[in-house]
């Protein structure tokens, strides 16, 4: 019993010890968007002060917010446009047996790999022809092209972990391929659609490369945006840190939403 309670204590400590050093930074980054210049640059840093939402005000009414608006629509357009054809694609090479299936996987996986300053020439040069730079779609094309490759690796491990028993009771009572689809195997995998369309959030949120190269002002992100946080005297901190708690919140409020999806997701398929 003894060995027990010190295991369990030991266990809560790691974990605190594990949940401090991942929210510390975040617990940093907001409480010096709260402080001024001063207090910033203190020595030793100040944790007692007087909050100030100068820095919001400032950044509220600055071109960063035109970013901001930009990536949550172009993170939101490719999470959903990827999670569905990635879905569809890894159900069917889940379900149906296809010539070269396993090479056709390694394939989109390498896509995933490539590094991005290996095709950020070719793509300048193509949507350049196509009259799409520095628009929405270009953007919303190129992270697609990433996200689905990573959806369809992480969905067809979670549906190769449904039972076929189930599909072929749903045909036994008369379903459609598409019902058996939409009614028996989507909603056993909604875990991980939910799972994955957080990463896909989260990575198109974060993408830098290719937002500077590719934008120039009508459909600049917000991590190009911040980049202009710079003034003749030196970085910005106070405005940056503002901009940044803003721009973490859509992520942080959409994980806490689906935070039992993840739970789930993460234990659950491809994931494991």
């Amino acid at each position: 019993m003894r060995n027990v309670n010190f295991r369990t204590v030991l266990i809560y400590l790691l974990t605190i010890l594990v949940t401090a050093i991942f929210v510390f930074p975040l617990l940093w980054l907001f409480l010096t968007s709260f402080k001024t210049r001063v207090e910033i640059l203190a020595i030793p840093p100040k944790f007692i002060f007087k909050p100030s939402l100068g820095y919001y005000s400032f950044v509220l009414h600055s071109p960063f917010m035109t970013g901001f608006k930009n990536s949550i629509i172009i993170a939101v357009a490719s999470s959903v446009f990827s999670v569905i054809l990635g879905t569809l694609t890894a159900y069917g090479l889940s379900r149906y047996p296809i010539r070269l299936s396993e090479n056709l996987l390694f394939w989109m996986l390498s896509l995933r790999m490539l590094p991005v300053i290996a095709i950020i020439v070719p793509m300048y040069m193509i949507f350049r022809a196509l009259g799409l730079l520095d628009t929405h779609i270009a953007l919303i094309l190129i992270y697609s092209i990433f996200n689905i490759s990573f959806t369809v690796w992480l969905m067809k491990g979670m549906f190769d972990e449904v039972p076929r028993d189930l599909e072929e009771s749903g045909m036994l009572d008369g379903y459609s391929p598409f019902e058996v689809f939409s009614k028996v195997s989507l909603p056993l995998v909604s875990a991980g659609i939910a799972t994955t369309a957080v990463f896909c959030l989260i990575q198109t949120l974060n993408e830098f490369m290719l937002a500077l190269i590719l934008t120039n002002r009508v459909a600049v992100t917000a991590p190009v945006a911040l980049s202009g946080f710079h003034a003749f005297f030196g970085i910005d901190w106070g405005n940056i840190t503002a901009a940044a708690t803003i721009f973490l919140s859509p992520v942080i409020i959409f994980t806490i939403f689906v935070r039992k999806y993840l739970i789930r997701g993460l234990s659950f398929g491809g994931m494991k």
